[in-house]
């Protein structure tokens, strides 16, 4: 600190003024060969080293002073930054608890009594969208029969809002098993394809799901955090 530095421009006057009366002390001895020059030489040469000294003390005290200013600058730096990351875990936790919740009320869903409706909705969509001569409906196996009785109200539906004739079949070979995530079952829903399987439409929950996160994601983070 600053004490510190003042006993050392004390310690150093005062070594300077030792050598400058051991110097003095020669000089009276060798008066009579002294010139006034000389001696105004010695003064001037006194100054010039007690101003070096000074300004040299000077300048350390600055660099420390400043060594200190940057290190306080990063540690304020490094709690802001760990602040911002502790705001941004919480922010998704609450959001990971957000799509965990919308994802078992999903697995519930099968079990509603408007899910056959939905069933119809689905597959209407699916054949609006595709506008394929022939579909291939896919499901889970336990909602084999209610796929079964939805096709012909959806198809019925599909050519009242203008769509052309379709042949809609359910694929009782391959029902759909597998979620949207590695290990998780699929909360229903329907694919669709064509017979050779190169055009598809996943119009499973899951996926539903996956898409309205996507897209109310910013919404919900807005209602969320403001």
């Amino acid at each position: 600190g600053h004490a510190h530095t003042t006993m050392n421009e004390k310690d150093v006057s005062k070594q300077i003024d030792n050598m400058v009366s051991f110097i003095l002390q020669e000089a009276k001895e060798k008066a009579s060969e002294l010139s006034l020059k000389a001696e105004e030489e010695f003064n001037i040469e006194k100054l010039r080293m007690v101003e070096a000294e000074k300004l040299k003390i000077r300048a350390e005290y600055e660099r420390k002073e400043k060594q200190v200013e940057i290190q306080k600058r990063i540690a304020f730096s490094n709690e802001i930054n760990a602040s911002r990351l502790k705001i941004l875990k919480a922010r998704d936790a609450v959001l990971s608890s957000v799509v965990e919740e919308a994802t078992t009320r999903l697995k519930n869903a099968s079990h509603a009594p408007e899910y056959p409706t939905l069933i119809e909705n689905l597959i209407q969509q699916g054949l609006t969208v595709m506008k394929e001569k022939k579909i291939v409906v896919r499901c889970r196996e336990e909602d084999k029969s209610i796929v079964k009785s939805a096709i012909p109200k959806a198809v019925n539906a599909f050519k009242k809002a203008g769509g052309k004739d379709v042949e809609v079949n359910i694929d009782e070979s391959k029902f759909i098993t597998q979620g949207n995530t590695v290990g998780s079952a699929c909360s229903g829903g329907v694919i669709l394809t064509t017979p050779d399987s190169k055009i598809m439409l996943n119009n499973t929950l899951d996926q539903r799901l996956d898409i309205a996160l996507t897209q109310q994601l910013p919404a919900v983070k807005a209602g969320l955090f403001g």
